[in-house]
């Protein structure tokens, strides 16, 4: 009997390790596909600069003609923080950088074409434009997207490139659309950003990785619990990059920012949870803020159904360059 019993025994704990290995398992191969999903999400074809641009064409944007219009130059910024290469535009209205400038920041499949019509609706107000690719994205040779947590740092790059050849007299802003908002807001929490920003536009801003990554980047596993994708994921890319989702929370960053800030939302919105918007605006509370809603339009599409008033009241809240 007590053979018996020592047998059972020996079987179910086997059992037991079994079952467990097999939970393990499944757990890790969750967490390298949740990490794998959000860190190669850049789609290779739509990162294209042609992409962007037979995209703007056909929504009525001549980027050829924009492009002669104003001074380009074409600028590669170093890294200082993943030692890659950032590609730029810098377009001046007559080659002069002492001009008020902005440095824009385009979401996911996006590049440095995607935010031309704002570029425009800012250089027709006397500003300079800085727009640069972000991470894996059109040309940069970054491997990573880290949902704006590292790209900040390239968005912190291209504002000390710009202080650097504009000068100390003029002024800096940021615009962010999607990710590239959070990009700006993850920049707006560090010390760099309350002395060299002076504005901060925020279009359908991501607030927060961990639900970005569960609700959009792995919809494809919504049969997986969505706590098991964003903490497997999140513990295989503390294993692989150094931090975990619950440090990618806009939120935290903005939350002591002097800088002011501008949020534009739409409630049609189907990639961008609305109340992200909300989330990023009711934490500030040192700083001049607005947030401006609409309901007809989609994700990142405000200032296209609605130049006149997207351009009103962004410069009511920036105001003009120097011209």
């Amino acid at each position: 009997m007590k053979k018996k019993s020592r047998q059972k025994i020996k079987c179910t704990v086997i059992v037991i390790l079994c079952a467990l290995l097999i939970i393990a398992g499944c757990c890790a191969a969750t967490g390298i596909y949740v990490y794998n999903a959000s860190v190669h999400s850049v789609n290779q074809e739509r990162r294209a600069l042609s992409c962007k641009k037979d995209m703007l064409e056909k929504l009525g944007f001549d980027v050829d003609a924009f492009e002669k219009q104003y001074n380009l130059e074409k600028v590669e910024i170093k890294s200082t923080f993943d030692e890659h290469t950032i590609p730029a535009y810098y377009f001046t209205a007559d080659g002069s950088f002492a001009r008020d400038t902005v440095v824009i920041a385009h979401g996911l499949n996006g590049n440095r074409l995607t935010g031309y019509p704002v570029a425009e609706m800012f250089l027709r107000n006397g500003y300079n434009v800085l727009t640069y690719d972000q991470r894996a994205s059109g040309e940069s040779d970054a491997e990573y997207m880290t949902c704006g947590y590292w790209e900040s740092h390239d968005f912190g790059d291209c504002v000390s490139y710009v202080r650097k050849v504009a000068g100390d007299n003029v002024r800096i802003g940021g615009w962010g659309s999607s990710i590239g908002g959070a990009t700006v807001g993850f920049y707006l929490g560090t010390n760099e950003a309350q002395e060299e920003l002076a504005f901060a536009v925020l279009d359908c801003p991501v607030s927060d990785m961990k639900e970005i990554i569960e609700c959009f980047l792995t919809r494809k596993a919504s049969w997986i619990p969505a706590e098991i994708r964003t903490t497997t994921g999140s513990v295989v890319n503390h294993i692989m990059l150094g931090f975990g989702y619950e440090e990618g929370n806009v939120c935290d960053y903005v939350k002591s920012t002097t800088v002011p800030v501008l949020i534009f939302h739409t409630s049609n919105d189907s990639v961008t949870p609305f109340h992200m918007g909300d989330d990023i605006y009711n934490v500030m509370t040192r700083n001049r803020k607005k947030i401006v809603s609409v309901e007809d339009s989609r994700h990142t599409d405000i200032y296209l159904d609605h130049p006149e008033f997207y351009e009103e009241t962004m410069m009511e809240f920036v105001g003009a360059g120097i011209k």
